[in-house]
This record gives C-alpha cells, structure tokens and sequence, in this order.
C-alpha cells in the first residue's frame, strides 16, 4: 500500500455521506462489501441530486454471476441501476451506437455495424486463418496451426509504452517453429471478423478506448446517463480498463472502486493487480474494510498467516473458534472426497460444500468419480478440430443448457440466442440450411423453446449418443419450427459422434461461470463461499506457496490459494496425494490436524 494515503478503517455498515467524493474500498474476503455496495446505491439513490429521470448510476462487477446477485438484491429500484459486466456496459452504452464512427486508414468502416449482434468468445476460424496466412504470405512461414490456434487465443490490445497494441499477453507464444509472428500481421487478422460484424470481448475496451479518444465530447453524454460509476473486484482490472475509467472520472463522474490486492488472480487475462494499489483520482477517499463476517477464528488465523506481508489483517466478526483446517494425504482421490466427506457429517456440516481445485484437468478426474463417468478433458478440444462450425453449435447449446440447468434463465437465453446467427439474406448460418430467419422476437422464442425442450428431456438424453442427438433430437426439434439442420452422415465428426454421450459432452463442459457446481477451479470460486471447502493439491510442491506464503509476488500462485482458502465458512480441508515429512510437520505448526 501507498504509506503516504490515509485510510480509514469501517465496517460493512458504514454510511459513506459524501455521495460526490471518489474512493476505494480494500475489503478483505467475507467483509462484506457487496452488502455495502447495495447500501451505498440505495443511499444515492435517495439523497442525490444529480440523478435525473434519464440517469442511473452504473455498478460494474466481474462475473454475470455477480450481476445476477446484485441485481437480486437491488429489487424494484434495480431499474434505476445499470449493474452488468464491463464489456457489457461499455458495448452497451459505447460501442453498440458508436461504433460507426471509426474508419480505416482508407475512410471505410472499420467494423461492419450494421451487422453487430453483441460480443462473444474469440474462437478462432480454421477458414479466417486460412485466408489470413495466405493475404499475408505465411504459408511457407508458419507451418504448425495447433500453436497458431493458441497464439491467436492469446491475442489482447496492449499498451506498449503509449501505443495501443494488439499482440499476445505472453511474447513466446508468437514461435511458431523457427518463425516469430510480426505483431504487424494480427490486425488484419482481426479485420476479417470485424468485417462480417464479429467483435469480441477484447475489442470492446479497444473500441471504446478508440472512440473516447476520437470523440471525447461523448465523454460529456456518459457522465450525464451515468453521474456514478461504482465497480467491485477492482483488483482484476487491466491498464486499458483503468485508462477508461480515468477518462469518465475526470469528466465528472464519481467514481468508485472495491477490491483486493490478495485476490487479484488473472494476471493471464491481462490484469494487472498494481493498477489497483496506485489507483488515485483527484480528492479520493481510502478505506480499509478488514472484518471477516464469513469464517470461524481459526480460519480467518490461517488467512493473516497467508497474507501477513501485506499490512492488511483481518478480525473476526462472528468470533467462534471453530475447527482446526484438516489435512488428507496418501490416498486416492474417491478416498480423499470420502474422508472429506465422512469428517463434515460428523461435525454436522451437511449444508453447502465444494471440492476446489486449480486446473481443469483436475476438476474433471473429480467430476469422473462423482458422476462415475469417464471423462475426457480435452473432448470439446478434438470436436473443434474435427469441425469448428459443428462445435460452435453444439457448445453454444449444451452451455445455454447448463447455465439454464442453474436456473440463470435470462443468462442461457443469451446463450442459445447465438445459434441463430443470420447472414446477411437472413439465412441462418451452418449447420443450418435453407432456414430464413429474420426477427429477434422469433429468435429468442425459438431459444426458450430449445432450452424448454432440453430440461424436460434432459435424463432421457444423457445416456444417448452425440450421434443420436444430434441427428434425432436436435433433428426434431428444429424440423418443428420449420428448420433444416444438416444432419451427420459421414466423416470424422459423425464416427467421433458415436462414440462419445451427451453425459460425457455435458460433464466435461468448461463453463466461464458457474453459481452451483460442487466441483470448481479456483477461479471459479471468486465471489462465493461455502460452509465446507475441501482444496485438492495437485503437486505436493505447491503447498510450500501456503507454508510460505508470499502474497505480493508477481506472478498469482500465492494469490490463488489464498482465495480458494478464503472460500470456508466453518469446515476447511487440504489434500494432496502425497506431502513430504517436513510439510506434515510445517502445517501441524500452523495448528492443522491429519485425518
């Protein structure tokens, strides 16, 4: 922390009065800050004298899930809020309209706006790919398409020095073979979705960021529709968002940020953890929001252990002592999950769990055993290859589904939305065929039908094949509202089809979010909390990062654990396959117990 700021220490009952001063909140995890943001709108809401009938005050925070949270707690003032995501806010009120405004070096629209329909997932195109090594003569040159393909999922609009660059978030991913990718080429690669009106997540801070500072009169029209800007999980912002940020601040909108420097965690995606350390804007207020309100005393001991080179502690709120953390080691994972399990029914922990662990890889050896089904990690990974247009389609369907499956109905509508792409006749695009298309209301009808018909038949399918429902189910359905979807008669994809089940295909899905799994990657636990939480250590070797915790470090390893830990409420466990003597007898002195 900067020592030369005061910050003040409150609770998550504080009245912040000074509704027009910017400030930042460092809250510790289960302090209670999403409580005290909705309390803080609301205190806006009913004392400011800038929002006018036109007006809202802008909550941005990480994860849809959030947004679903906060908005459901907002209740009936919630449409005098505009809570959503950052790329959603800033496509909605920028991009969507304004977008039109940029042109090339030739005086041509650099994006086809006509045809915009929101932002997605960049999945790279073997067709686009193809077009882009041959306008750029790249053929000879780079040669391996598998890191091609990684290479280009890598690609993120990057300051460098003060030129806005688009290039990969990590420099050695530009090797391909014996040829390093010039930075030069990727823009045109990018023009290629632009120019059939695709835009993705990353293009949406590049296109705002481009349009403010060509057009910075629009700056004036924001603040006036959004005289407040509150945004939550700070920490995880990237230098071209906070640039963003700076820039509708000091047009007069108040601004204020909540996060955590211990859980800054995706550094991957570009984040960069001291953007929110040095964020300051003009007459800024600081404050510190260090009570736990979530875990027993003995937990919240062990998290100032993890953390305690960072001058930030927490107290305890609900002040029980609770149980000694739990360490399982030298058996199997369905052995680890039944002790685990085992050891909370004793204590009479049987409400929420979760079993936390950092790759996916690992999450998906856990869902095998708890679903007694063996599945491939990299299943969705070899359908795209095989066809990325069928792949798109089948991911597009089995995420809305899951995401509905979660009760998230509003989320998975946008999901399924995406399966009805039209071209430019409004003919919905492949594997569709001969099928027009050519209203929205007609296409979110279609999707809550879909996802209708997929719960009500959901146990009915599982044990099918890919093959089959494909060909039959998805079949029937679509001929039901007068489309024709081309059906799998032959090659690659129809033999991998029949071999894999839908069971396989939904239980080996990486969603981005999730709000119920029981089975999470640490990242997918930011934000929630549980009453028993069971780490899974892949490599003995990491357990050093809680033994020897080092939260400040440049890269997130430390961070990582520190945020999974912090998921408990009252029962906490770590376990790995096997643990040196030294580790045993490391983490016996931090008071933890063997099972």
């Amino acid at each position: 922390m900067n020592s030369s700021v005061v910050i003040e220490n409150i609770s998550s009952d504080y009245i912040l009065t000074d509704i027009e001063t910017p400030f930042k909140i460092t809250a510790g995890p289960g302090a209670g800050k999403t409580h005290w943001l909705i309390e803080h709108i609301k205190y806006v809401l009913k004392n400011s004298t800038k929002l006018v009938p036109v007006s809202k005050i802008a909550c941005i925070t990480y994860t849809n899930v959030a947004v679903e949270e906060i908005q459901s707690r907002l209740g009936t003032i919630g449409d005098r809020v505009e809570v959503s995501t950052i790329h959603s806010f800033l496509y909605n009120t920028i991009v969507k309209h304004y977008v039109h405004l940029l042109k090339d070096e030739k005086g041509k629209y650099l994006v086809n706006y006509k045809d915009i329909d929101g932002h997605d997932d960049h999945v790279p195109s073997k067709g686009k790919i193809h077009k882009w090594k041959s306008d750029n003569k790249l053929y000879g040159t780079v040669k391996d398409d598998n890191k091609l393909i990684k290479c280009l999922k890598d690609l993120d609009w990057i300051f460098e020095e003060s030129e806005l660059v688009l290039t990969t978030r990590e420099d050695y991913k530009r090797k391909n073979g014996r040829y390093f990718i010039k930075k030069d080429y990727f823009f045109s690669y990018k023009k290629l979705f632009w120019k059939e009106g695709t835009i993705h997540h990353e293009d949406v801070l590049y296109f705002t960021y481009k349009i403010l500072e060509e057009y910075p009169m629009l700056l004036e029209f924001i603040a006036a529709r959004y005289p407040y800007l509150f945004i939550d999980e700070f920490q995880d912002t990237c230098p071209l968002q906070t640039k963003i940020i700076k820039k509708l601040a000091n047009t007069g909108v108040v601004v204020g940020v909540i996060g955590d420097p211990a859980q800054s965690i995706y550094k991957f995606t570009g984040a960069v953890r001291q953007d929110f350390l040095d964020f300051e804007l003009t007459n800024q207020v600081n404050f510190y929001m260090n009570e736990n309100r979530r875990s027993t005393n003995k937990i919240i001991n062990f998290l100032n252990h993890l953390r305690n080179d960072d001058g930030f502690e927490q107290d305890n709120h609900r002040n029980i002592d609770g149980n000694n953390i739990c360490l399982i080691t030298g058996v199997e994972p369905n052995d680890i999950i039944d002790k685990f399990n085992q050891e909370r029914t004793k204590l009479g922990f049987n409400n929420t769990y979760c079993l936390v662990t950092r790759k996916n890889e690992s999450v998906t050896a856990l869902k095998s055993i708890l679903v007694n089904c063996n599945l491939n990690n990299n299943l969705w990974d070899v359908l795209y290859s095989i066809d990325p247009k069928r792949y798109r389609f089948l991911k597009y369907i089995f995420t809305a589904l899951e995401i509905a499956r979660e009760k998230r109905y509003d989320r998975a509508i946008k999901e399924a939305l995406k399966l009805f792409k039209t071209n430019q006749e409004g003919y919905l695009t492949e594997p569709f065929k001969e099928s027009i298309i050519d209203e929205k209301i007609f296409k979110r009808s279609y999707s809550i039908s879909l996802l209708e018909y997929l719960i009500n038949n959901y146990d009915e399918h599982l044990d099918t094949t890919l093959y089959e429902f494909y060909n039959v189910a998805l079949n029937k359905f679509f001929v039901s509202c007068n489309f024709q979807l081309k059906k799998l008669s032959r090659g690659k994809f129809k033999e991998k089809a029949e071999s894999v089940t839908v069971k396989e295909l939904v239980s080996s899905i990486n969603l981005k979010e999730v709000k119920t799994n029981e089975i999470r990657t640490i990242h997918k636990t930011k934000g929630a909390e549980f009453e028993s939480v069971l780490i899974y250590f892949d490599d003995e070797k990491e357990l050093d990062k809680i033994i020897n915790p080092d939260i400040n470090n440049d890269e997130d390893d430390y961070r990582l654990y520190y945020v999974a830990l912090s998921r408990a409420e009252d029962f906490l466990c770590i376990a790995a396959k096997s643990m040196e003597k030294e580790q045993i007898e490391s983490c016996k002195e931090l008071n933890m117990r063997m099972l």
